[in-house]
């Protein structure tokens, strides 16, 4: 991704921000203690988050709720939870992006609310597109096919918004042109058309 937004021109308008979810047994002891923090303060949590305490409380961390910012602010860290394995392979992570020269920010309030996640989760994030400021985002998901029937497997995947990837081109003076075609869309008879 970093590369891509460099051919775009707009690597200077978006910037990486990273966290480590740990395992699933990390999170669950995290999620308890969480659980805690927020029952203690239930008074300060609004309507979307008292839904998502009992269903999925880490996506409290994700509020874009300005009045929920102290009591967020204030909650356990996932980071402090993690093995000493989860630790070793967060920190191998951050030395290869290090070594890519990938510039990036740690955000310990960076979650993903499916189980199927572990490890290493990721946005690219901008300021220029207001409240649809992730750009790109996605983490690793090794358990995920395991999950649906198949062999256990490591995975890493992402999902990008078009739009506003686009909307990010837009606010530049001089997009940059290739003057060859990487891609082809060829149509086979009227059905495919």
């Amino acid at each position: 991704m970093h590369r891509f937004w460099q051919r775009l021109g707009i690597r200077e308008k978006v910037r990486l921000e990273i966290n480590s979810l740990g395992t699933l047994a990390e999170r669950t002891a995290y999620r308890e203690s969480l659980v805690d923090y927020f029952k203690g303060r239930i008074e300060q949590l609004d309507a979307d988050s008292l839904r998502r305490l009992e269903t999925n409380p880490l996506r409290i961390l994700d509020t874009k709720n300005p009045a929920m910012k102290a009591v967020v602010g204030d909650a356990p860290v996932l980071m402090d939870y993690l093995g000493e394995a989860s630790r070793a392979h967060f920190e191998g992570f951050t030395r290869i992006l290090d070594g890519l020269g990938v510039a990036y920010e740690i955000n310990v309030r960076l979650v993903r609310g499916l189980d199927y996640y572990c490890n290493t989760v990721f946005e690219w994030v901008t300021d220029e597109l207001g409240s649809q400021g992730t750009v790109c985002a996605g983490g690793r998901y090794d358990g995920l096919i395991e999950q649906l029937g198949g062999k256990a497997s490591h995975a890493v995947g992402f999902a990008m918004g078009i739009e506003r990837v686009l909307a990010l081109v837009e606010t530049l003076t001089e997009v940059p042109v290739s003057r060859s075609v990487d891609a082809y869309l060829i149509r086979v008879g009227e059905r495919a058309e």
